[in-house]
């Protein structure tokens, strides 16, 4: 097949945007095996066949065979073989008379849908049960059990209740339809039948079946990343407030946001509520110009190992502190706050100042 065939600019949209669609399901076959003859018929073909399936798809489930053909069509011009497709969906249809069961399946097979048949409500309660249809097509006038009774079934077990039923019976008074709607039916079709107006309600019926679903998986979906939420922001609470080391929020402006008993404990605060008063970590620092630094070093390089600092506590005693603090920041890089794990390092502060001192003392008993 030539790499590039000159087709009008809407054509060659209107094919690209139906290889998208069915990308799925084309499966790329040799020239050899698909031979498309010169590219003037080719393209003459392709122009005429995008219309025709252009005027189908406007027009409904009734053409929907004749679709599939242009498809194909289409697709083998384009050195494609399209894979055969799923049924749209499954129907159960229940009456009690062969000749109709035989007129819905055939009908229905030929628009690509999955055709089950019940001749009794007692056979369409157990298919529906087994099958789990898409659409079920009523008839009311049946022995035994008679479709009201059968829809009301359907209603009452949780495995089958979604299941749209649409009622089709010969009965006309404004009576029985309400009923049928009252037991749970979505659509009332009277006989004798119009296909075109059959395959339109049923195409309804589906579409809002399948938006129903949707909405239901996006529901789960959306209920299942809440949990999941919660279970981390209940993880991470239990892990903020038991940590060892002192942790701690802070807002942009430099305000605690969040501290835990850790950190209150490690400063000689005697509770996160007291600790939580005080403005923020520069105003603990002994050095005034201290939390200027720590921001200076931030924004330079995202984050800030083991920045040591000494700390005023409410006692009047200062303490060497160690953090480690980085910005949190949204997707378009705004300081959303920041976020710093604080250890008590005075002990090893202390013990390294005596070690100076001692070999500053034995250098100067050497000299």
């Amino acid at each position: 097949m030539p790499s590039k065939l000159p087709l009008s600019d809407i054509t060659a949209y209107y094919l690209e945007r139906l290889i998208q669609q069915r990308i799925d399901r084309l499966r790329l076959v040799s020239d050899k095996a698909t031979p498309i003859g010169d590219m003037v018929s080719t393209v003459r073909q392709l122009e005429q066949l995008a219309l025709q399936h252009q005027t189908l798809s406007s027009q409904g489930a009734k053409h929907h065979q004749s679709l599939q053909q242009t498809e194909a069509e289409i697709f083998r011009l384009l050195g494609f073989n399209l894979d055969n497709a799923k049924p749209q969906a499954t129907i159960l249809v229940v009456d009690d008379t062969p000749e109709v069961l035989q007129f819905f399946s055939e009908t229905l097979a030929r628009q690509g849908y999955e055709v089950c048949s019940a001749i009794s409500g007692t056979i369409a309660l157990n298919h529906a049960t087994q099958i789990q249809p898409d659409l079920i097509l009523l008839d009311i006038m049946m022995p035994t059990i008679d479709g009201y009774e059968v829809c009301e079934r359907l209603k009452a077990d949780p495995n089958t209740e979604n299941i749209p039923v649409i009622f089709v019976s010969a009965i006309h008074e404004p009576f029985d339809k309400v009923k049928a709607f009252n037991m749970g039916g979505v659509d009332y079709l009277t006989k004798p039948i119009q296909v075109e107006e059959l395959l339109i309600r049923i195409e309804h019926q589906l579409t809002l079946q399948r938006f129903r679903k949707q909405m239901m998986d996006q529901n789960l979906l959306f209920r299942t990343e809440v949990e999941q939420q919660l279970q981390a922001a209940t993880v991470y609470r239990q892990f903020f407030d038991q940590a060892v080391d002192g942790l701690y929020r802070i807002s942009p402006e430099g305000k605690f946001v969040e501290v835990n008993a850790a950190l209150a404990t490690l400063l000689g605060y005697d509770d996160v509520e007291t600790l939580l008063q005080v403005e923020g970590m520069q105003r603990l620092y002994v050095s005034a110009s201290r939390w200027g630094e720590l921001l200076q070093y931030l924004y330079q390089y995202g984050r800030v190992q083991e920045f040591e600092s000494q700390v005023l506590r409410p006692d009047g005693s200062h303490i060497w502190i160690s953090e480690s603090v980085h910005a949190v920041r949204n997707e378009d890089g705004i300081i959303l706050g920041l976020e710093g794990i604080v250890r008590d390092v005075t002990q090893r502060k202390e013990y390294l100042e005596r070690l100076l001192q001692d070999r500053w003392q034995q250098e100067q008993a050497l000299q």
